[in-house]
C-alpha cells in the first residue's frame, strides 16, 4: 500500500507540472528572481513610496520579486519627470537598470569590457545574449539571455567574548538568465568556511545539541559540519525554474528561498531558515495576485545514519489593492508530516486544491495537522509614508479571549510598522519603525518528530526569536552620496525563554502535548526565564564597483536572563568584501 501510495503521488505530481509546462508557450517575458536581500528590496520599497501610489506589477507582500517586474517598475522611475531625484536616487536608479537590463527598455549596461570577453555589460562577468537582443520586448525579442557572476563574501572581524578571529569565507558562482523567451532559470552554489561571533555560535549550539554527530544547525543553512577547533563549514546550493501560463500565471520550480510580508521581520514565512524546495504558482490580473506556494521541508537533523524525515508546509496568499493607496493580504498555511499507516514523508495531494480553505481540509481528512490564518496590509496614507501589518492566527477560542484568562491556546502574533523616506526632507535618510508580538507557544504543535510545527531544519520559518516575544526594532538608512550607505539599527526584545525541563512557549522544538495539564491558564506573553535582549548595529557600505562592496560593521549586543549563565556582553567589529551576495545578518 505504502508503495503504491508513493507511485500514485509521483504520477500526479509529474503530470501536474507536465501540463504546466506545455501550456508554458505564451509570448509574455519571463524572468529569474532577485534573491531577497534587504537592502535591495529597501531600495524598492522606498521608490514605491516616493511615487505615492502602488505599481500594478508589484505585489511586494510576497518576494522575490522577477526581474522583469522590477525593469518595468525602475523604467517607469526613471521616465517620471515630476519627481525630484536627488543624486543617489539618480545612481540607484541606474543600478537597477543595469542590475535588470535584459528586461529595460534602454540597455544602459554596455560597456567597452575587459579583454574583449569580459564586463562587456556592467553586471555581469560573463554574458551571452543572441542578435535579436536589442529588439524592443514586444516585438519578441530575448531569444535567450546567460548572465554569470562570481560569488565572493570575505570578513575579517574581533569579539570581546572569544578569543578566536572572527572569519568569513564565502566562494562560489551563479548563473541566471531566460532561454526561448519562455523559460527562466538560477543556480548558484556557495561554499563557506566561518568562525563566528559568540552569540551565534550560541544558538548554533542550541539547535545541536548532539555534538557527536558533527552535523551542525548553523542559522540560515543546512548540513554545517565543524571548521577547525571552533568553526563551521558548510556548503549552499539553490536553483529553479520559472515560466508562464497563459499570460497570468507564473511558475517556479526550485530550491530557494521565500518571504511573505511587508515587514523587515515576517511573522509568516521568513529568510532566516535555510533555503527549500518549492513549487510556487503566482496568478496575477486585474488588482489581484494569488500566489500557491508548496513546499518540502526538513522536519529534524540531530539523528545519526539515517535518512532525515520531510515534511511539508503549504501556503495560500491573496493580495489585492482596494485602491492605489492600500493593499490588502488574507493567507492561510498548514504544516504537516506523515508517520503513520505506513505513510511515511507522503505528501497528502489533498492540499494540493488551490483553492479550498484548509482548516476545512483538515477536518475531512480526520488530520491533526497544524493551521495558520491570518492577513496583511500596507498602506500610502501621506507623501512619504508607508504603514504595514500582519497579523498570524495559530489558534483562538472567543469565549476564552473574553474572559482574559490567559488560555495557552489563544495563540497569535502582531506586526505593526512604518516607514518614513526623506525624514524632516533629508534627501536618502530613511526611517523604519516596526513591533512584533507573538505570544507563547505559537508555530508549535503535538509532534514529538518535528512533523507539524512551522520550523525547517530546526530553525524557526518566521521570527528568529521563535514565540513567547515581545521586539522593538528601529532601522535609519542614510545615504549622503551615491556610493555610501550608512545603517543604524536598533532591536529591544523581551522574551521568556525555556529552562531545562520547562515548556514556557519560546522554543518552538518544544511539543506542546503536555501544556494542557502544566500551563493551561495564566500565560502571558515573556513568561518563563525573563531575558532581555538589546541589540544595536552600525554598518558604513561603500559601493566601489557594481555590486562589489566594503562593509564596516560594529555590534553591540546585550543579553540579560533571569538564569546569569546566559547574560552575554558583546561587543562585534569586523571589516568584509562582497561581490554578487548580500550582507549575512544575524540579528537575533
Amino acid at each position: 500500500m505504502k508503495y503504491y501510495t508513493f507511485v500514485y503521488t509521483k504520477v500526479v505530481l509529474m503530470a501536474f507540472l507536465f501540463f504546466f509546462v506545455h501550456s508554458s508557450f505564451s509570448q509574455t517575458n519571463t524572468s529569474s528572481f532577485v534573491t531577497y536581500q534587504t537592502d535591495y528590496y529597501h531600495l524598492l520599497k522606498r521608490y514605491e513610496i516616493k511615487r505615492g501610489k502602488f505599481f500594478k506589477p508589484f505585489h511586494s507582500s510576497t518576494l522575490p520579486l522577477s526581474r522583469s517586474n522590477i525593469a518595468l517598475f525602475t523604467d517607469s522611475l526613471a521616465l517620471d519627470s515630476t519627481k525630484n531625484y536627488s543624486k543617489s536616487d539618480k545612481f540607484n536608479i541606474d543600478y537597477l537598470l543595469n542590475d535588470n537590463y535584459e528586461f529595460t527598455k534602454k540597455d544602459s549596461a554596455k560597456q567597452k569590457g575587459v579583454l574583449k570577453y569580459f564586463y562587456k555589460r556592467k553586471p555581469d562577468f560573463l554574458s551571452f545574449l543572441n542578435d535579436n537582443y536589442d529588439m524592443k520586448l514586444e516585438k519578441g525579442a530575448l531569444d535567450y539571455v546567460i548572465r554569470v557572476n562570481p560569488i565572493l563574501h570575505l570578513g575579517v572581524g574581533q569579539d570581546n567574548t572569544r578569543d578566536d578571529l572572527l572569519t568569513l569565507n564565502t566562494r562560489g558562482a551563479e548563473v541566471h538568465g531566460v532561454v526561448a523567451r519562455r523559460i527562466g532559470f538560477y543556480v548558484s552554489v556557495t561554499e563557506t568556511q566561518a568562525i563566528f561571533p559568540r552569540y551565534v555560535q550560541n544558538m548554533i549550539d542550541s539547535l545541536s545539541p548532539d555534538r557527536s554527530l558533527e552535523n551542525f544547525v548553523v542559522p540560515n543553512e543546512a548540513f554545517a559540519k565543524p571548521f577547525k577547533e571552533n568553526g563551521v563549514d558548510f556548503l549552499r546550493a539553490t536553483g529553479y525554474i520559472t515560466f508562464n501560463v497563459a499570460k497570468v500565471v507564473d511558475v517556479q520550480f526550485g530550491q530557494d528561498k521565500n518571504f511573505i510580508g511587508n515587514g523587515y521581520r515576517s511573522l509568516v514565512l521568513s529568510d532566516f531558515a535555510p533555503p527549500h524546495l518549492f513549487l510556487k504558482l503566482q496568478t496575477k490580473f486585474w488588482k489581484i495576485n494569488y500566489t500557491n506556494l508548496y513546499t518540502q521541508m526538513v522536519a529534524d537533523v540531530q539523528r545519526a545514519n539515517t535518512l532525515y524525515p520531510k515534511k511539508y508546509v503549504i501556503y495560500h496568499h491573496l493580495s489585492i489593492d482596494l485602491s492605489k493607496k492600500f493593499n490588502l493580504g488574507v493567507f492561510e498555511s498548514i504544516a504537516y508530516g506523515r508517520k503513520d499507516q505506513g505513510q511515511n514523508d507522503t505528501f497528502d495531494l489533498t492540499y494540493l486544491n488551490p483553492f479550498i480553505f484548509y482548516r476545512a481540509v483538515e477536518q475531512g481528512i480526520g488530520s491533526v495537522d497544524n493551521a495558520l490564518l491570518g492577513a496583511d496590509f500596507k498602506w500610502l496614507p501621506a507623501k512619504g509614508f508607508q504603514v504595514y501589518g500582519q497579523f498570524v492566527l495559530d489558534e483562538l477560542k472567543i469565549g476564552e479571549l473574553i474572559d482574559n484568562n490567559g488560555w495557552w491556546g489563544n495563540k497569535y502574533g502582531i506586526q505593526l510598522g512604518l516607514n518614513y523616506i526623506d525624514v524632516a526632507k533629508i534627501k536618502n535618510l530613511d526611517l523604519q519603525l516596526e513591533t512584533n508580538i507573538v505570544r507563547p507557544y505559537t508555530y508549535t504543535h503535538s509532534s514529538d518528530e518535528q512533523l507539524s510545527n512551522f520550523v525547517h531544519y530546526r530553525q524557526p520559518l518566521a521570527h528568529p526569536l521563535g514565540a513567547n516575544f515581545i521586539e522593538f526594532l528601529g532601522i535609519l538608512r542614510y545615504q549622503p552620496t551615491p556610493r555610501l550607505n550608512l545603517t543604524g539599527k536598533f532591536i529591544y526584545a523581551d522574551v521568556g525563554e525555556d529552562s531545562d525541563g520547562s515548556n514556557w512557549g519560546s522554543n518552538l522544538l518544544i511539543p506542546n502535548v503536555d501544556v494542557d495539564d502544566t500551563n493551561e491558564y495564566g500565560n502571558t506573553i515573556g513568561q518563563g526565564v525573563e531575558t532581555n535582549i538589546l541589540f544595536g548595529r552600525f554598518t558604513a557600505t561603500y559601493q566601489l564597483y557594481h555590486n562589489l562592496f566594503i562593509d564596516a560593521d560594529v555590534i553591540q549586543r546585550n543579553k540579560t536572563s533571569a538564569i546569569s549563565t546566559r547574560d552575554l556582553s558583546s561587543t562585534v567589529f569586523s571589516l568584509g568584501l562582497r561581490l554578487n551576495i548580500g550582507q549575512r545578518l544575524y540579528e537575533f
